[in-house]
């Protein structure tokens, strides 16, 4: 392996890729029929659309030979709806995150997509009130979202692409349908299909799949020596794998005591900063070319998202607008539900304050809420300019309210150090996600919520190449789907082709280049890509390789990986987007990858 980045960051060789050397699928020509592309290396993808979702979508976009050829939204009832009190049957009415994720998929994916409604009954605890609901209960959960359940339909959409390498991207809880999934993916796909899934391992994910849904992605996966399962996961969850392995390996452990913290600052910074998207791809990622506005600005989500925002028609204004709500949205949740001055898991944390700070807390946060209630009441009826000016101020007082926490170690310590843990209940206390929630606000920063499913994208980009390489070499041509034939990053944004001339949105090369270039060998080599199971061979697992210290060295050697995912998402986005628009341009009624709304 190289060494002239890697000398010093492992303390133990790591172990050589297993699977580096995979056999290529026998048929790898692809054609496209209208609007849908078939043969050769396709995707599809059934995700519960929460921003990291969206990054994963739009990041994949930009890593394969053509657009999905289905996007499934996985409609959980738990997130989905909200419980009305003596109602009937009509017991649940849209909860707000529900609307929050159709704006991601009418942001993003033209608002096309096949609903996956919820049908796991009797789920028990760990799925909160919808878990003591019966079927017939759940059923009311289509009236409430106004949705149709069109698992069927995605199921035909994708065996009608016929591909030789189908990659099922998998980013959500699997909601009793993993059984229809699995048996429908083989009764419609033929027998010499391979099948990779690509899925994040969130316990999340795993409390709101049955056992059935569990065992049926087993028993396919089993089905056939070419297909392969792809976990990552934050911590410890696993759907297949008997021993699982968080993706940063030993190098950012869950839990740090202040000792450690003391002693390895790099280390649990980074195991603090995975807990935000936005704070992962700004802090780890290379300063973006001369040519960005800033010049040397790092790719955080912010950064993502104006460059999609950047230039004129309906959908950049969309981007633009929801960049402000998200910035509101994350600020009102974790000021009042995350760390507020009463959160009983954060009471040790303020026991540590002196009684000057703790004294200041409530005042300080009172002011704070006023401020984020006053914007929220006056949204939508007051300008840009204002309503900027208004989340600036309600931004400036979260601050000062954060800064309180700061602690006697400085830099927030405490909030993530198990010995502020409360004694009665030692796993619900100050996380390493409070300390990320504290110095994002401290700092007047996006946090955005947790890298999660953004994960995937990074595993594809280390290893689809070993396991898919007709997928990648054939990864930036999209043929009669929006693209011409190997083109390189420039397509239309928001606009059809006509509509666009003369303003054609382009990415610069410089800052395209992550993505068009590859990963360095010093990059790839610090992580593995390992069978996770002696049970089911063919499910694979990757993490960070054994042995690596994160240090400044490391973060360096990381930083192109970064930002090959921060350029994907920004390609991708423009891709999907110049893809629905020339659909649409043909008389389409929705985007090829779902269903119109």
């Amino acid at each position: 392996q190289p060494q002239s980045l890697l000398s010093g960051l492992v303390e133990h060789p790591s172990t050589p890729n297993q699977y580096a050397k995979q056999n290529s699928p026998n048929n790898t020509t692809t054609t496209t029929t209208n609007t849908m592309a078939i043969g050769g290396s396709q995707w599809a993808w059934l995700g519960d659309m929460e921003l990291d979702d969206t990054l994963l979508g739009i990041g994949a976009a930009a890593l394969f030979p053509a657009p999905p050829v289905a996007i499934g939204f996985l409609v959980n009832a738990e997130h989905c709806a909200d419980k009305v009190a003596d109602a009937g049957k009509n017991m649940m009415k849209a909860s707000s995150m529900y609307h929050e994720k159709r704006v991601f998929l009418e942001t993003f994916f033209a608002d096309s997509f096949f609903a996956v409604m919820d049908r796991f009954p009797k789920g028990g605890k760990g799925r909160g009130w919808v878990g003591e609901l019966d079927l017939e209960a759940l059923s009311a959960l289509e009236d409430a979202c106004k949705l149709r359940d069109a698992l069927p339909a995605w199921l035909e959409k994708v065996a009608a692409s016929k591909p030789s390498t189908l990659h099922l991207v998998l980013s959500g809880p699997l909601l009793g349908r993993g059984r229809e999934i699995f048996e429908g993916l083989r009764n419609g796909l033929a027998e010499t299909t391979r099948v990779i899934i690509w899925t994040y391992a969130g316990s999340f994910n795993i409390t709101h799949s049955s056992e059935e849904d569990i065992q049926s992605m087993r028993t396919f996966i089993e089905s056939s020596p070419n297909h392969r399962v792809v976990e990552t996961t934050l911590k410890s969850g696993s759907w297949l794998c008997e021993k699982p392995r968080p993706f940063w390996s030993d190098a950012c452990p869950p839990g740090w005591t202040l000792e450690e913290a003391k002693k390895n600052p790099v280390g649990f910074d980074m195991s603090t900063d995975i807990q935000s998207v936005n704070v992962f791809f700004q802090e780890y990622s290379s300063p973006s070319s001369a040519s960005s506005t800033p010049p040397g600005s790092k790719r955080g989500l912010k950064w993502i998202l104006e460059q999609l925002s950047e230039g004129d028609g309906e959908g950049s204004s969309r981007i633009a607008k929801l960049l402000a709500d998200l910035e509101l949205r994350s600020l009102t949740t974790n000021l009042t539900k995350m760390v507020n001055p009463t959160s009983s898991s954060m009471l040790k944390v303020r026991e540590a304050l002196s009684e000057e700070k703790q004294q200041e807390l409530e005042a300080s946060f009172k002011k704070a809420v006023e401020l984020v209630e006053s914007l929220q009441s006056s949204s939508g009826s007051s300008s840009s300019s204002s309503t900027a000016a208004a989340l600036d101020a309600a931004k400036e007082a979260a601050q000062r309210y954060a800064e309180l926490y700061q602690g006697q170690h400085g830099d927030f310590l405490e909030s993530g150090c198990t010995e502020y843990f409360p004694k009665e209940k030692p796993f619900s206390g100050p996380r390493l996600d409070k300390r990320c929630i504290l110095r994002c606000m401290a700092k007047g920063q996006l946090q955005g919520g947790p890298t999660a499913d953004v994960l995937i994208v990074l595993a594809m980009l280390l290893h689809l190449k070993s396991l898919d390489p007709t997928a990648v070499s054939n990864a930036m041509s999209w043929g009669d789907e929006g693209l011409p034939e190997n083109t390189p990053v420039c397509c239309t944004l928001f606009s059809t082709p006509a509509a666009s001339s003369g303003q054609v949105r382009k990415i610069s090369p410089s800052d395209q280049a992550p993505l068009a270039q590859g990963l360095p060998a010093d990059t790839s080599a610090l992580f593995r890509l390992e069978k996770g199971s002696e049970k089911s061979p063919n499910a694979l697992q990757t993490d960070l390789a054994p042995g690596i210290v994160m240090s400044e060295r490391a973060k360096k050697a990381l930083a192109p990986l970064v930002d090959a995912a921060a350029a994907a998402a920004v390609l991708g986005a423009r891709r999907l987007q110049a893809a629905s628009a020339v659909a649409k341009g043909k008389g389409a009624t929705s985007a090829p990858w779902g269903l119109a709304r």
